[in-house]
Parts: structure tokens; sequence; C-alpha cells
């Protein structure tokens, strides 16, 4: 049993916070708050934020917020994971509020990242998501979208999340994303969206691969992908649809050095029915490895 519901937020270091707005803003359509501490809170649709961009060296993933429905539910999971031995840190109060949640608790997964547990998302609903491009995202039940994370021992990271979480398996891909190098993905979820977390085993400095958006209108897809060249962004993927979720994506690198990926069209699950897969191809056409023209460090 899963008492997660979504992924509800994310948070990067990075070392460039002006290029990240700009990219955010100009690029995903995004909307950018800036803190009194100087983070940058980036929203999509009615909670207060879903991305927190904090000054740092890592340009990296540095903690990922999972929610669940209320209070009742929280404190099931966390008796839950200290009955596995998983250690859980309930967060202070002035804590919870920073992070625009009712009640939270954090852990870590197998190799170290910070997750947290929350309830209660803060909504501004009288200050409505405005994309500087007119974009609307997919997110409601569905969360805030999917991230895909490096594992060095992915057989170990696939047990805390499927065992431990509660997470389900949707599928997996063996396959070459990048040509000659074979890898067998793993793809989990937590609601009606094909995956919200997948796993890699890649030798990535970085925890995350990429994080996904996915928009509402298939014509959004078009006019981010070219806002991206037209500014001389590196598309790492070209347009596609992947054979497991069905998703019509490209992939643009981030001021970070990962991956974004920008997609429409994702299948939901419909759990009575679906059952577990295996492909041999990540994607039913596109999604060509484009590699950058010239090493490419992150934006200082």
């Amino acid at each position: 049993m899963s008492y997660i519901s979504a992924l509800g937020y994310i948070g990067l270091s990075v070392r460039n916070l002006d290029a990240w707005v700009a990219f955010a803003e100009n690029i995903l359509g995004l909307s950018c708050h800036t803190r009194a501490d100087g983070s940058i809170d980036v929203r999509c649709d009615s909670y207060a934020w879903r991305i927190r961009l904090i000054q740092g060296e890592e340009d990296d993933l540095v903690f990922a917020g999972w929610e669940v429905a209320g209070p009742e539910q929280l404190r099931l999971l966390a008796e839950h994971l200290q009955n596995q031995n998983v250690e859980v840190r309930w967060a202070s109060a002035s804590h919870a509020e920073d992070r625009g949640a009712l009640e939270l608790f954090s852990f870590t997964d197998c190799e170290g990242l910070q997750l947290e547990a929350f309830c209660g998302p803060l909504q501004l609903t009288e200050k409505p998501f405005a994309s500087p491009h007119g974009v609307a995202f997919k997110t409601g039940s569905q969360g805030l979208g999917h991230i895909v994370l490096t594992a060095k021992d992915i057989k170990a990271q696939e047990n805390f999340y499927r065992s431990i979480l509660g997470f389900r398996v949707s599928d997996y891909i063996n396959t070459e994303v990048i040509p000659g190098r074979p890898i067998t993905l793993s793809f989990m979820r937590c609601n009606a969206r094909h995956h919200s977390l997948a796993l890699a085993p890649v030798p990535l400095p970085k925890r995350l691969v990429h994080f996904m958006l996915e928009v509402t209108d298939v014509d959004a897809v078009g006019r981010a992908m070219y806002r991206a060249t037209d500014a001389g962004h590196h598309l790492s993927f070209t347009l596609g649809r992947h054979s497991n979720d069905e998703m019509l994506s490209f992939y643009v690198l981030s001021p970070s050095g990962f991956d974004i990926e920008y997609g429409w069209g994702g299948l939901a699950v419909d759990e009575d029915e679906w059952h577990i897969r295996t492909h041999r191809k990540n994607s039913a056409w596109g999604h060509r490895f484009q590699r950058p023209p010239r090493a490419q460090a992150p934006a200082e």
C-alpha cells in the first residue's frame, strides 16, 4: 500500500539563478518569484511553488517532496517507514511553513537523496498562475510531472521505492538511449500518471537525469521547442513520442547541465487493467540523441 499520491515539488541547487529564471520563464513558460532569502520559487499551477531554485554549487536535485492526502496518511507513512528502519525527521512548524506545507517530515532513499513527505500544500488561488507564454501545465492529481534519477544500485533503489514507499512498476525499457550504451530503465507510478519516477543505471555525475513537465496543448510543445532553438539552447533529444507512456516531447539542456523533458499527451494508467510490460525501444519514433556541438559546462 502506498500513502504517497503525487510528486509535489523538487528543490534544485543551481550555480546561476539568473540564467535559470530566464530559462524557466522565457523557454519553459513558468513563473518565478524571488523569496526573502534569495532563493526562487517557480510556479506552474495554483500551488505556491513546484520548483525551488537555491544558490549552490551542485547544479543538481537536492530534495524531492512527495504529497500525501492528509495528516492521518502522513503519520501512517511515518510509522511504516520507521517499521522498515528508515529514519524519519519531522520538520518544525516554521520549516513546514517555509515549504508551504501543513505538516512535513524528511528521510533519505538508499542512495542518499533527501525525500520529503508532506500534506496540505499551500494554494495561491488569490494569485492565479500566469505563464509568460500562456502555457497551461497538466498537474492536479498527477502532480508536478516526473523525475528520472541515476541509480548506482538500481535493484536496491527499485526495491526501496517499490517495497518500502509503495510505488508500482509500470514497465521496463531495455534499450540504448545513447547508441552503444545498453541499459534497463525502470518506470514507477504513484497515481494515474504513467510514471512519476524512473530509475536509470547510468554513470552520470548528477543525481538528476531529467525532470518532465507536461502541457495541456500539443502546440505548446512546438512553441517551446522553437523558443529554445531560437534562443540557442541545445536539444539533447529531438521531438519524438515515447514507446511506453506515449508522451510527445523534446528534451532541452538546462543551465545546470541536466535535461528537461517538455511534453504532451502522456497516457493515464487504468489500475484495473494495467500490467507490467517490457519495451526494447525508448521511443516509437524520434527522440534522436544530439551531442552538444562542444562540451557545454553549466551556465555561470
